[in-house]
């Protein structure tokens, strides 16, 4: 269900922030129920937002923060002014545009939705943020291509959201996939989800198997409400793709559909002798003639209605009684209506269906029918079809048919077999498809919270509170980066002595290299072969230096890369293979062990 979350604190909060004109998200009730705060976590994040708007109103961060946390309560209109405010501040935001969007839907208005959305699109804000929700609208404007893969690159992301799923389910059944449609619901049906279960019915319904819907409403809904919705699903099937969509997401049914609800039917009691009218009260009369004059409008705008529509002509006007659709077990009111002018002629040639009031029909242990109210009436006389009551004694009945002989008269005898059953003593007003889902999707454990809506002196105290916060925090931030400061000086400093004292330990200097080897002992066996066969060799000191994954076999330091040079030619000379090399600053280069 759409839960309702005014905040009134919040409201005149916002409004005393010097933030202009009232918004319509403060236009609400001026009671906060505790059965409306069912979520506590997105009303202290409400809360904290609203902290945030006490200090500074033009808060664009706080104002889209808290028009989210609106949307999160379900308060759309809450939702629309914050997020009307921040528009105004920063009209280029594709956040807020999507906000708006998401607010839009919530209120019914698919179509300022897709707008909405399509601007936060084309001004960079990811359409992951509002697939779900645009797919929904578009489904709500007849496109449910166009919703199909909105749903289907949201469940990518979250395939495991059930509402996500619903609406990707309700969809593929408004375009008639009903096998896929109830493989993608399977997982949640499995799980005795009894919104998944609702919409299984809805969308069984739409396709034409309203067995099957009217089977499963009646194994999962409680017995009134099962019966409730009958009317609604035996309609499905001749709306529209947006209407389909409309009536299972928001209950919202088209009014030229609108039925009384169905009630359970009571036993029916055998007619034992016919009683004769009484009169009713100048107040009935007047509810009845409102009754009537509602349902001749009605016909005007409605060309099958009007069709239907005859007027009654009393011709007794002392003893003028109405025609029954229930049966009564007792005496009850009835209509006794001050002389009207004649009615004009039928406008059509088939019968109408009568007007519905009370009549007698007494019966044993029955008790009295209470009297029948204008609602009552309009109801009955919106019935899908007529219901012809049973025989009254005196001729002064009234149908409402075209021949003159069959107002004349009443059926001497009770309807034939094949006549529809009668209607239950009491036909109540019309219930709205949304009406019977909301009652449908509230569990008892939803109705029990206990978050509560701050008040001004709370919010002044959590102010404060910050405040102190704020202060203690930014202290230990300086003392923080002082230390760390201090830290990082130390760190460099160890660092640069450390590099400097290798560098120390090994300058770069000149050396010749004479051989390579991996071996260090094999290259001490080499600098002793070279000794024995250069002469100049044997009093110069072998070193090793790393070489990739060898060894470099050198003989020096020399005291500057020209005479290493020299040395080099001399070796050479003598048949040696060598040549100079100059070691870099801080490179390792080892003495040889003779």
């Amino acid at each position: 269900m759409a839960f309702r979350h005014a905040t009134l604190a919040a409201a005149l909060l916002f409004a005393s922030l010097g933030a202009g004109q009232p918004h319509r998200a403060v236009a609400q009730d001026q009671t906060v129920s505790q059965l409306d705060l069912q979520r506590p976590q997105d009303v202290n994040t409400l809360n904290g937002h609203l902290a945030r708007l006490a200090e500074n109103p033009r808060d664009v961060t706080a104002l889209i923060g808290a028009g989210e946390a609106a949307l999160a309560l379900d308060d759309a209109r809450a939702a629309t002014g914050f997020l009307a405010r921040a528009n105004e501040i920063s009209p280029n935001n594709g956040r807020i545009k999507a906000g708006l969007g998401h607010a839009m839907l919530d209120m019914q208005n698919p179509g300022e939705a897709l707008k909405l959305f399509g601007e936060a699109s084309r001004l960079g804000f990811p359409d992951t943020g509002f697939l779900s929700d645009r797919g929904l609208a578009r489904d709500l404007t007849g496109d449910t291509a166009g919703a199909q893969k909105d749903y289907q690159a949201a469940l990518r992301a979250a395939p495991e959201d059930a509402e996500l799923i619903r609406r990707y389910a309700v969809s593929l059944g408004i375009s008639g996939q009903l096998d896929a449609s109830e493989k993608v619901l399977k997982p949640l049906l499995y799980k005795g989800d009894r919104g998944a279960w609702r919409d299984r019915a809805f969308i069984l319904a739409m396709n034409g198997r309203r067995d099957e819907a009217r089977d499963i409403a009646g194994r999962t809904m409680p017995a009134r409400l099962a019966v409730a919705i009958q009317p609604y699903l035996d309609r499905m099937q001749a709306l529209t793709p947006a209407q389909r969509a409309a009536a299972v997401q928001f209950g919202n049914f088209p009014s030229e559909v609108r039925m009384a609800a169905v009630q359970p039917q009571q036993p029916v009691v055998q007619p034992v002798a016919p009683q004769k009218p009484v009169a009713e009260t100048a107040a009935d009369q007047r509810a009845a003639r409102k009754a009537e004059k509602r349902k001749q409008q009605e016909a005007r705008k409605a060309a099958e209605a009007a069709a239907r529509t005859a007027a009654t002509a009393p011709r007794q006007p002392q003893k003028t009684a109405i025609a029954a659709a229930t049966p009564a077990a007792s005496p009850s009111a009835r209509i006794e209506p001050q002389p009207v002018p004649p009615a004009p002629p039928p406008m059509a040639p088939n019968p109408a269906p009568p007007l519905v009031a009370k009549a007698a029909d007494p019966a044993p242990q029955a008790q009295p029918t209470p009297q029948a109210q204008p609602a009552q009436q309009l109801a009955a006389a919106d019935a899908p079809r007529p219901i012809q009551g049973p025989p009254a004694p005196e001729p002064a009945l009234v149908s409402a048919t075209p021949t003159a002989a069959s107002e004349s008269r009443a059926p001497a005898v009770p309807p034939p077999a094949s006549s529809p059953p009668p209607a239950p003593p009491t036909q109540i007003a019309a219930r709205t498809l949304a009406d019977i889902m909301r009652e449908l999707q509230v569990p008892d454990a939803e109705k029990q919270a206990n978050a509560e809506a701050v008040n001004l002196a709370e919010l002044e105290m959590i102010q404060q509170q910050r405040k102190t916060a704020k202060a203690v925090a930014a202290e230990k931030a300086r003392a923080d980066a002082t230390a760390k400061a201090k830290a990082a000086a130390d760190a460099k400093a160890k660092a640069e002595a450390a590099e400097k004292a290798r560098l120390a330990k090994n300058p770069s200097r000149n050396w010749v290299q004479v051989g390579t080897g991996r071996n260090l002992s094999a290259l001490a066996f080499t600098m002793k072969g070279l000794r024995k066969k250069y002469e100049s060799l044997a009093a110069k000191d072998a070193w090793t230096a790393s070489w990739g994954q060898t060894n470099r076999l050198i003989v020096g330091p020399f005291g500057s890369f020209d005479k290493a040079k020299e040395y080099e030619e001399r070796l050479k000379k003598a048949g040696a293979d060598a040549f100079a090399w100059r070691s870099d600053a801080g490179e390792a280069v080892d003495k040889l062990a003779n």
